[in-house]
C-alpha cells in the first residue's frame, strides 16, 4: 500500500499525456466512426431497400419446370434492379387461366374476338374467289360471319406469320372462335395453343390420307367418288341460282325458277344414282373391314395424339 499513491499518480500522468498528444492524430477518423451503422442495422437497411418479388399463383396445369424457371427469372430481374439502383416496378409473374381473362369458346349469340384453325382449310377473297389454303393452328382475328353457297363463312385476318393477311373468308366449320382478347394469353399459352391445333390438323390430314388409301382398294370407289362430286356440283349450282333469283327482276326470276325446277328433277335422279353406288361401296367396305388399315392404329396418329394429350392440361377451356 505504501507504493499505491506514487503508482496511481504516475499512471494518471501518463494517461493524460497520452490523450493530450494522441487525440489530434485520431480526429480525422472520428466522423466516419460515428456514422458507421451496426451490423444488424446495416442488414435491416438492405432488406428495406430490396425490391419485393411478387409471385402470383400459376395454374396447376403449368408444369413445375415452367413455374420454377419463371420464378427464377423474376427473382433475377429484381436483383438486377437493386444492383443498378433503378426504381423499377417489382417483377411480377402472372399467367391466369383463360376463363379468368374472359376467354372461352364463343356460343351462339356471343361475338367472338379471335379464333384458330383446327384443320387444313381453303381461303377465299371477300368476293368468293379461292386464293389458297392454311393448315391447322393458324391464329385469326374475327371480323364477321357471312353466308355463301358453300355455307357459313368467317371473315377474318390470318396470322400465318407475324403480320396479318388481307381480309379473307374460310369455312366456319374449320375454325374455333373464342371470346375475349387473345393478347391476354401468355406467350407460353399461345405457343401451346398453336401447337395443339397444328397437331389436330395433322391428325385429320393423316387419317384422311389413310382412308383414301383404303378406299382406293374398293372396286366401287371411283364410281362412288364420281357420283358424289356430280351430285354436290348440282346442289351448289342450284344454291347459286337461288341467290340470283332472289335478286333478279320479275321476268328474269321466272326464267331462273323454270331452270331450278329442271335442276330439281335432275338432282333427284343424281341422288338415286349416288345412293345406289354408295350402298355398294359401303357393303364391300364392311365385308373387307379386316383387310383395311385403321387410322387409329397408325404410328403417327398415336404419336401426335399423345402430344395433344400432354398439351391439353396446359390449356384449360381451349381444347376441343
Amino acid at each position: 500500500m505504501r507504493f499505491f499513491l506514487p503508482v496511481y499518480v504516475l499512471s494518471a500522468t501518463l494517461a493524460t499525456a497520452g490523450v493530450y498528444f494522441a487525440a489530434p492524430l485520431l480526429r480525422p477518423y472520428v466522423p466516419d466512426f460515428l456514422k458507421r451503422p451496426s451490423t444488424s442495422a446495416q442488414t435491416a437497411g438492405a432488406d428495406a431497400s430490396r425490391p419485393a418479388v411478387v409471385l402470383k399463383t400459376v395454374p396447376s396445369g403449368v408444369p413445375d419446370s415452367v413455374n420454377t424457371s419463371d420464378a427464377m427469372h423474376a427473382s433475377d430481374k429484381a436483383v438486377k434492379t437493386e444492383a443498378s439502383g433503378r426504381a423499377d416496378t417489382p417483377a411480377v409473374l402472372e399467367e391466369l387461366p383463360p376463363a379468368l381473362n374472359g376467354i372461352y369458346l364463343a356460343q351462339r349469340g356471343e361475338k367472338p374476338g379471335w379464333g384458330i384453325t383446327h384443320q387444313r382449310t381453303a381461303t377465299y377473297t371477300l368476293d368468293g374467289t379461292r386464293v389458297g389454303q392454311v393448315e391447322g393452328g393458324v391464329l385469326l382475328d374475327f371480323r364477321a360471319t357471312r353466308t355463301s353457297s358453300k355455307g357459313g363463312m368467317v371473315e377474318c385476318l390470318l396470322y400465318e406469320k407475324e403480320t396479318p393477311s388481307v381480309p379473307v373468308l374460310l369455312d366456319v366449320n374449320d375454325a374455333f372462335l373464342f371470346t375475349g382478347d387473345r393478347t391476354k394469353l401468355s406467350a407460353r399459352q399461345l405457343a401451346d395453343l398453336q401447337a395443339y391445333y397444328a397437331l389436330r390438323g395433322k391428325i385429320a390430314g393423316r387419317k384422311n390420307e389413310l382412308l383414301q388409301a383404303s378406299a382406293a382398294k374398293n372396286p366401287f370407289f371411283e364410281a362412288y367418288q364420281t357420283a358424289y362430286k356430280t351430285l354436290m356440283a348440282q346442289i351448289d349450282r342450284a344454291k347459286e341460282l337461288t341467290v340470283q333469283r332472289d335478286r333478279a327482276s320479275e321476268l328474269e326470276k321466272m326464267r331462273i325458277e323454270d331452270q331450278l325446277r329442271e335442276m330439281k328433277v335432275a338432282e333427284t335422279r343424281l341422288r338415286a344414282e349416288y345412293d345406289a353406288i354408295h350402298l355398294k361401296f359401303r357393303t364391300w367396305k364392311q365385308q373387307h373391314a379386316s383387310e383395311l388399315a385403321k387410322p387409329e392404329d397408325d404410328s403417327f396418329v398415336k404419336q401426335w395424339s399423345q402430344q395433344m394429350a400432354d398439351l391439353r392440361p396446359r390449356l384449360p377451356g381451349l381444347t376441343y
